[in-house]
């Protein structure tokens, strides 16, 4: 209907809706003032008070939930990242999130959160879950994104009880960016059985862009979990869990992410209680007691990484090595053996590792001379070696749980499970029901024309 001046006088429905288009779901009372306030020359509230009721019910129904997470000043977990340092001139670099379960239990799920905490960050360094996945189900982008590890996603990077996983990322530079100093923070939680999801308070952590044309060695060692036997052609090949009296491997792969070459690598190797070497390789020197050594490998040449473009050239950037190590027949078992450690470094720099340079042997009187290193808090890494019970189901799978590889292909698909997608599908229809019930019991709407009649 029109004023006596001519213009339109607004519907309530379209006023309430205009206000309720910027409702903020947080705040309930904002949309009950929308749905109760009189309009203007209406003679009763828009919707009754059940209905209202109704909407909100709804309205909660429709946000997808789980288990609530519960902030807990002694998490039951720990975590940490390193190798936050990276040279200027490389456009990427792997760096781990090394994530420990403390409880005797395996837990159901795990989840990370990475954020850039700087207002000036700049849009040419970006923090990044891996292409091809190796850190779970991941969503988000740039600004802020996270990963869960759960049964349905990459169930086999959950750490078992006391094991260390190494849940890789990376950081990512443009070309001609600028030396920076920033700080971003990770945020974990855990949850076991039907337990809410533990979290952990937020760790920060500083990122470095520097004009360092040095090597930058990187070191990754999964816990040992797996018994081995030496196949064909000298491969390793595992027989099942690892028990008392058995023999298993300790893998370390390291990497050079810097922009020099280095021309050997040195690597210091220390063993849990319980644990001695089996066969240590020659160019190792192992302590009395078997539980430490020290590895020279003088002719192992690593590039950099931007410049290992030909795997058939014979030069890398990368390579995996392993120890055997025997664990004590008489350990009690289960239990987790912890305290190993595999800490490596560059020998001699190198301009160009594709030279071909000739090798020697270093003298026995001789020392060799470290190589320079952009970023050493990533050359040392720890491991444990998990012991299981004699009797025990074997693993067969030959996982070695270094969190690099396994996720293999597409990205998963994130967002609601189909269930939960059809229950709240289904309760928006009851409660349509509902309203359209209420509606009809109040279809009398009490607006008045010019002579004075009820309109219906």
């Amino acid at each position: 209907m029109r004023s006596s001046g001519g213009s339109r006088t607004p519907r309530r429905a379209d006023v309430c809706k205009s206000r309720c288009e910027r409702f903020d779901w947080g705040a309930s009372t904002t949309i009950a003032a929308c749905l109760k306030e009189p309009a203007m020359g209406l003679g009763h509230r828009w919707l009754s008070r059940t209905a209202a009721v109704t909407l909100l019910v709804l309205a909660g129904l429709a946000v997808p939930g789980g288990p609530a997470a519960a902030a807990n000043a002694d998490p039951k977990f720990t975590f940490d990242v390193t190798g936050t340092t990276v040279p200027s001139g490389v456009g990427k670099k792997r760096i781990h999130l090394r994530l420990t379960n403390l409880t005797d239990r395996t837990p159901r799920e795990a989840i990370f959160y990475v954020r850039p905490g700087e207002q000036d960050w700049p849009d040419g360094i970006s923090l990044m879950w891996p292409e091809g996945g190796g850190s779970g189900e991941c969503d988000g982008d740039a600004a802020g994104w996270y990963c869960r590890i759960g049964p349905n996603a990459l169930p086999e990077l959950l750490p078992a009880a006391g094991e260390t996983v190494d849940l890789p990322f990376d950081v990512n530079v443009q070309e001609n960016q600028q030396p920076y100093e920033g700080r971003f923070s990770v945020e974990a939680g855990m949850a076991w059985g039907d337990e809410p999801t533990q979290t952990a308070a937020p760790k920060w952590f500083t990122l470095r862009l520097v004009d360092d044309p040095e090597a930058d060695l990187s070191v990754v060692a999964p816990d040992v979990k797996q018994s081995v036997r030496i196949g064909a052609g000298g491969r390793l090949e595992p027989t099942g869990t690892l028990q008392p009296g058995e023999t298993g491997a300790v893998r370390y792969r390291i990497v050079n992410q810097g922009r020099k070459a280095v021309g050997g690598i040195k690597v210091t190797l220390r063993l849990p209680e319980a644990v001695t070497f089996t066969r240590p390789p020659k160019e190792c020197v192992v302590a009395r007691d078997r539980r430490s050594a020290v590895c020279t490998y003088d002719t192992l040449a690593l590039i950099p990484a931007g410049q290992d473009t030909d795997p058939t050239d014979g030069s890398h950037s990368a390579v995996e090595l392993h120890d055997l190590v025997t664990v004590a027949a008489a350990t009690k078992a289960p239990v987790t053996l912890a305290g190993g450690t595999v800490q490596v470094e560059g020998l001699t720099a190198r301009t160009d590792g594709r030279s071909g340079l000739p090798r020697t042997e270093l003298p026995a009187n001789a020392v060799a001379v470290p190589a320079a290193d952009v970023d050493d808090s990533d050359n040392r890494d720890g491991f444990a070696v998990l012991v299981a019970a004699k009797g025990g189901a074997g693993d067969d799978d030959g996982g070695d749980g270094d969190g690099d590889g396994g996720g293999g292909g597409d990205l998963p698909i994130t967002g609601p499970r189909v269930g939960l997608v059809a229950g709240t599908g289904l309760a928006l229809v009851v409660g349509g029901g509902v309203l359209l019930l209420l509606a009809r019991r109040r279809r009398v709407v009490a607006v008045r024309g010019g002579g004075g009649t009820p309109a219906a």
